[in-house]
């Protein structure tokens, strides 16, 4: 699997058989530059406009909304509901948190999640060989209720996303203070990191995205 952070909390990743997925694309109001995004099928972890962006598709692919299931070019992925808040939804709504099996790899995308995740979720996404995970607090966890979910759930590799990039408004936090709780303040940015089965980085993963700079 070849994964590439776009931006904000979108990401492209391709399986060695060429189907291309791609994860919550986002709308101009992130103020980082949209760029058309081709694929095989699109999650969407919930309905705010910087996730859920058809602006930015190309083509026709199948699109997986909140906990809708899919299976394209032999992906297959399943959501688990959680919250976009630490009030069951009553400030944000609901969070998909999104599992995917692509080329042998048990990869987790978070979403905005905004809490810890209850104990039958921590067990279904605990030991991911991959997880995307927002670390910018304001709208989601931050840095701290991060490192904590991540030393609960035992992931592989982890690719930290929302966080507040060059040309980003949003008022969340810098990456700094996460990849310092991780013991990794000199990871090395990686336009692209190729994945696979027994080839999966332990620690953090720094991913530069496209369409801005951290």
């Amino acid at each position: 699997m070849k994964l590439t952070w776009i931006g904000h909390s979108c990401f492209r990743m391709e399986a060695q058989n060429g189907t291309v997925v791609i994860t919550d694309p986002y709308d101009d109001s992130v103020g980082v530059e949209q760029v058309p995004l081709k694929a095989d099928l699109i999650t969407m972890s919930h309905e705010h406009h910087d996730h859920n962006c058809t602006e930015q598709i190309v083509g026709a692919p199948v699109i997986a909304r909140g906990l809708e299931p899919a299976q394209v070019g032999g992906v297959s992925t399943h959501a688990l509901g959680s919250y976009h808040d630490d009030v069951q939804g009553a400030k944000r709504g609901k969070n998909a948190i999104r599992v995917f099996h692509i080329d042998g790899l048990k990869v987790v995308h978070m979403g905005d999640q905004g809490c810890m995740p209850s104990d039958e979720i921590m067990e279904q996404i605990a030991g991911a060989d991959v997880m995307l995970i927002p670390v910018g607090g304001f709208y989601t966890i931050d840095a701290a209720q991060a490192k904590a979910l991540i030393d609960a759930a035992g992931p592989c590799c982890v690719v930290p996303m929302h966080v507040k990039t060059k040309r980003c408004g949003y008022p969340i936090a810098r990456i700094w203070p996460f990849l310092e709780l991780m013991g990794a303040p000199n990871a090395v940015q990686q336009r692209e990191a190729e994945l696979l089965p027994g080839r999966v980085p332990e620690g953090v993963l720094l991913m530069q995205p496209q369409t801005d700079e951290l």
